[in-house]
């Protein structure tokens, strides 16, 4: 009896070349992603050296005075939206920067860079008395707390002959920052606007990464981010520094724009200002909150022959933003592009038959 071999079939193997594929193909929006974001922050760095060649004085000195706005409004972005909490203490955290910074130069002859160091640390220490009490309160009490903070900044601290020793403001000792005459527009809008790219990025960053994650789900339920794992008062206390470097930054670079600073220069209404500029924007990337804000410090500049009607752009501009979208422009940027991608479908289905094929 003769034994009959039997056929074996060996596994087939896996293709590889399929799965690399999909791979690439899932790979090649994050790609595109980075590579439009490399691109972006490319052209924006630009924007500060082609100011300086191609505007006039007068409009690298409003340029300079969106980027502080846009500094500002950064960090306060990322409290308000971003980590659930409010505050009406930006102004005076600017001043306390400016003082800082003023101070450090001027009296005690520290190099201008390390004085905006200074600065920010200073804004940053003044922020803990009032994100310690915001770990306990939050909503109208914080934005009481914050305000009265705002209103003992203006008419006590920044009166003290310790912080502030002369009536008629700090003069600063330097005319030089990184090189560039802080006494001329076309030169200073080199480093506020490199510094205020830069800064931007990060908090785009931030927004994007896993802390921003993290500040956004503290912000929707506490309870539910402390079963995660996550620290709410680490993160809350994060929000309250990180808007207060913000806001010591733009209170230096507003002190070096002046080349002295005093009490006014910081009044407490502008609080709401750049406040106001957060909620127009919406909830959502900080970029919206961004373009509110230059849009509030250019308006005065731009329009000056509206005279006291000026107040007005402000809150018509934000009842006009509500009205056609209550999540700012956040969402009509999400409303338009929803309309743009509709409309792309339609043409799409309009040039193909119902076979499938094309017209």
């Amino acid at each position: 009896m003769t034994a009959t071999a039997t056929p074996t079939t060996t596994p087939a193997a896996p293709d590889v070349d399929v799965d690399i594929a999909i791979e690439v193909r899932a790979d090649r929006p994050v790609r595109r992603s980075r590579r439009r974001q490399r691109i972006g922050l490319a052209l924006a760095l630009a924007v500060p050296f082609l100011c300086s060649v191609q505007l006039s004085e007068f409009a690298n000195t409003v340029m300079v005075q969106i980027a502080i706005a846009i500094l500002t409004v950064a960090g306060l972005h990322v409290l308000v939206h971003w980590a659930g909490q409010i505050s009406l203490a930006q102004v005076a955290l600017m001043g306390v920067g400016a003082f800082v910074t003023a101070r450090a130069n001027a009296d005690f002859s520290v190099p201008l860079p390390l004085a905006v160091i200074l600065g920010m640390a200073g804004a940053v220490i003044a922020s803990l008395a009032i994100g310690l009490p915001a770990l306990r309160i939050r909503g109208l009490a914080l934005a009481i707390t914050t305000l009265a903070f705002a209103f003992a900044a203006s008419r006590w601290l920044f009166v003290q002959p310790w912080l502030v020793p002369q009536v008629s403001g700090i003069p600063l000792r330097d005319r030089t920052l990184f090189g560039f005459d802080i006494a001329q527009s076309r030169e200073l809008i080199i480093p506020v606007g490199v510094v205020c790219v830069a800064v931007v990025a990060l908090t785009h960053r931030l927004g994007s990464g896993t802390i921003g994650r993290s500040l956004r789900m503290v912000a929707h339920d506490e309870e539910v981010a402390s079963a995660y794992g996550i620290s709410v008062p680490a993160h809350k206390l994060l929000a309250f520094c990180y808007a207060a470097a913000c806001a010591g930054l733009a209170g230096a670079f507003t002190v070096i724009s002046i080349g002295r600073v005093g009490p006014p220069a910081f009044p407490v209404n502008r609080a709401v200002l750049y406040l106001s500029a957060v909620l127009l924007g919406g909830p959502g990337p900080v970029f919206a909150s961004l373009r509110a804000a230059a849009g509030f410090a250019a308006f005065p500049v731009l329009f000056r022959g509206l005279g006291r009607f000026i107040d007005l752009i402000g809150p018509l501009a934000i009842l006009a933003v509500v009205i056609a979208s209550p999540a700012g422009l956040n969402g009509l940027d999400r409303s338009l592009h929803d309309a743009v991608s509709r409309r792309r479908r339609h043409r799409k289905v309009a040039r193909t038959d119902p076979q499938g094929g094309t017209s």
